[in-house]
């Protein structure tokens, strides 16, 4: 993660606005849906329950 923000930045800094407006944007290994998407309210409150009962920090 580390190098794809360095090279990011980097390209960024360095490009030339006239032929590229937008900033580069490198791909990342992973798929940047968004992970709730497909969870519904009822099967997210179920899983924080599980989470919840099986935390060292439940209590605090």
């Amino acid at each position: 993660m580390a190098v794809i923000t360095l090279a990011e930045w980097f390209a960024n800094v360095h490009r030339d606005t006239e032929k590229a407006r937008e900033p580069f944007r490198f791909p990342r290994p992973w798929s940047e849906k968004d992970p709730n998407a497909d969870v519904t309210a009822e099967e997210r409150a179920e899983l924080e329950r599980k989470l919840l009962a099986r935390s060292a920090l439940r209590d605090r």
